[in-house]
């Protein structure tokens, strides 16, 4: 998978000079690919978690590919934020308290770290947890040790 991403990364590079463009395309296509998909619940699974939390056009998809093909129970621990909260959408979902359980944030990809942030917020406002951050391509220059992604810019650029 490492190597399908990584031929992925480039080959948008070349076609995109970055910026929204680039990653409208990328994440596009995480979005479409079952497989990367899987291989991220596999990740995720193996942490210790309560409750996973998505958002916009790919927690969408995350969560009805987890409903269809993972399975229910799996599906009743994710919580579906809006969409481009690193715009300053709301978050659309109700206040409630979350009693210190532990969460993971699943995304498509990282850059700046806003998305994460707001939900960081959300989470520790109810009383909750943000344990770590799972994406596919991590482009912000700063590593966080809390982003577990498949694909690293600066480790290659």
């Amino acid at each position: 998978m490492k190597a399908e991403m990584i031929n992925i990364v480039e080959t948008f590079l070349n076609d995109y000079i970055g910026g929204e463009e680039f990653y409208d395309a990328l994440d596009e296509q995480i979005r479409i690919n079952d497989v990367w998909l899987y291989t991220m619940i596999s990740l995720v699974e193996e942490e210790s978690f309560d409750k996973l939390i998505v958002s916009g056009n790919f927690g969408r998809k995350f969560y009805k590919f987890v409903t269809l093909k993972i399975g229910k129970e799996l599906a009743s621990k994710i919580l579906v934020a809006n969409g481009s909260l690193r715009k300053g959408n709301s978050i659309g979902l109700e206040n409630r308290d979350f009693n210190g359980q532990k969460f993971i944030f699943i995304d498509d990809s990282f850059w700046a770290g806003r998305t994460r942030n707001a939900i960081q917020n959300y989470i520790e406002k109810n009383n909750g947890i943000l344990t770590k951050t799972y994406v596919f391509y991590d482009g912000n220059k700063v590593k966080d040790e809390n982003v577990v992604s498949f694909y690293r810019y600066y480790d290659y650029h």
